[in-house]
This record gives structure tokens, sequence and C-alpha cells, in this order.
């Protein structure tokens, strides 16, 4: 358990004057904010969610889903949706390679690549899911959010300020991910970071993003995502997920995290551009 003394320094950032904290333009430096961000982070070394709730709309259809979510740092990530007991979305990460597969995807592939390929801008194809792996662990609040010296600080409003990173998609294309924080201190449920936004750096357009509209403490201290919603605008996919069940810092077996072999679906390459051969790994995730 956090003791007093750690959390009164915590809110540092937002107590330091506040009588400016709601005046247009003043704001938190962003060595604060990333500092508040990695400070909340490090109490988190791994996370399991047992009774995952997604209402799914996508090209104007709506479901609703149940999952597991699993994830564990600094790479390792599972998220598995069903329907009616039936397999819909198997998304996962490890310490060499991510990988995508849905039911509902047109081409009946399960994608994956290896984040050497990934780092090194090998990938030849667009992703049929715009969410990269460590992108997903930072929206978690798993982090790492890195130096602050990656960041530019915008005003949003008087309420909200962004921090800003120039990056790069798979392809090489410029890409500016945001974290959305609140200026006032705010308690669970509510969230301090409201969104994380991926966008085009050229167009400004929305490539996906996750909206967190409550947070829950555990008891590390560690204020996580409770209800977000995932959107992905160019997939007219929205994804409202309710984080039941959760527990943080617990065992997690390394075969969660293991790329599952699919009866009757090939597996393509992103790197490479084709579909190749299973590769056997023991274990699996159910």
């Amino acid at each position: 358990m956090f003791t007093t003394g750690c959390e009164s320094t915590r809110w540092n950032w937002l107590k330091r004057d506040t009588a400016d904290t709601t005046k247009p333009g003043v704001a938190p430096n962003v060595k604060a904010l990333v500092d508040y961000l990695n400070d909340n982070a490090k109490r988190v070394t791994s996370l399991k969610v047992e009774d995952l709730d997604v209402d799914a709309t996508m090209e104007n259809q709506s479901f609703n889903l149940r999952g597991r979510i699993y994830a564990e740092k600094p790479k390792n990530f599972r998220m598995k949706v069903t329907l009616f007991g039936k397999d819909e979305v198997d998304i996962g990460s490890n310490k060499q390679e991510f990988w995508f597969w849905a039911l509902k995807n047109p081409d009946k592939y399960q994608y994956f690549c290896s984040h050497t390929d990934l780092n090194a801008g090998r990938v030849r194809v667009t992703l049929p899911l715009p969410i990269q792996p460590e992108w997903v662990m930072e929206a978690m609040g798993l982090g790492p959010y890195g130096p602050a010296d990656k960041y530019q600080l915008e005003t949003e409003n008087q309420h909200l300020v962004r921090l800003v990173e120039k990056a790069k998609s798979p392809q090489g294309h410029p890409v500016r991910k945001v974290i959305v924080v609140n200026r006032r201190e705010m308690k669970a449920p509510q969230p301090q970071v409201t969104a994380y936004l991926l966008l085009d750096d050229a167009t400004g357009q929305e490539i996906c993003s996750a909206h967190i509209s409550s947070t829950t403490q555990d008891r590390s201290g560690a204020i996580l995502p409770y209800r977000m919603e995932l959107r992905m605008p160019s997939q007219k996919v929205k994804m409202a997920l309710k984080l039941d069940g959760m527990s943080v810092n617990g065992q997690i077996a390394a075969t969660a995290f293991q790329r599952p072999q699919m009866a009757g679906v090939e597996q393509f390459n992103l790197a490479t551009g084709r579909t190749e051969p299973w590769v056997q790994r023991a274990g699996g995730f159910k």
C-alpha cells in the first residue's frame, strides 16, 4: 500500500498553483506531467481482467462480447473476446512479435509481425487493426511514457492539456501520439487522463483513440481505466470496454502470451507481405 507522503507528492504538479490552473494558457510543465504518468505506471507490473464486457459497433451493427485481458511489462499483452462462446477477436504481443485475428475480418488471416521488423519500418502492408502494441500498453496505464523531452505541451481548453509526441507509423508515415490530461486533480472514478489519440500528422485525422470515462484505483495506488471506448474511424469500429474482475501484479502464465495456432487459418507476415508456415510453440491460451 502506498504511503500518505508518497500520495501527497504525487499531485504536486496539480497543486503548485491552484488559482492559476483554470486560466487559459496556464498549465503544468511537461516534465511534471510525464513524471506523474511514469509514477502511476511503475506501480503496475502486470494486469489481469477476467470479466471484460465489450459493446461493439461495426458498420452500424451492434453486439455484445465477453472476454479477458492479460498484460505484463514490457511487451506482453493479450485480449481475447468471444460472442456466444465463439472466438471473435484475438490480439496479442510478446517479446518477439505481435498478432491480430478477427472472425469478421474479410481476409481470414492471422496477421503477425516481429517487433524488430515493426521498429525497422519493414511493414509493407496496412495494418488490419491500426493499433500498435506499445500504444495499447500506454492506453491501459502501464506505460512506459518515456522522457519528457519527446513531448510538446498544448492547451486544449481551460480544463484539458495535451502531451504531443511526434512518431512514425509502421509504414514510416508521420503521426502524432496525444495524451489528453485534466488540469485539475481528479480522484477515481473520475479520470485524470481522459484520452490517448493516434493522429495522422499531415491531415490531423484520427487513426485510432482510447477515451477513458471512469477509472479504478488499485491497492498499489495505481489509477487504471475501468470504462473506456476504443475508436477506429476508418474501420467504422467502436468498442466500449468495461474492465471487471481486475487484478494487479499477480503472476500470469507465459503461455498466455504465445501466438496460437488456429485450425484452418493462415499466418500472414506483415513484414514480408505473404503467408508463412506455422512455427510450432509450446502451450497456449484458451
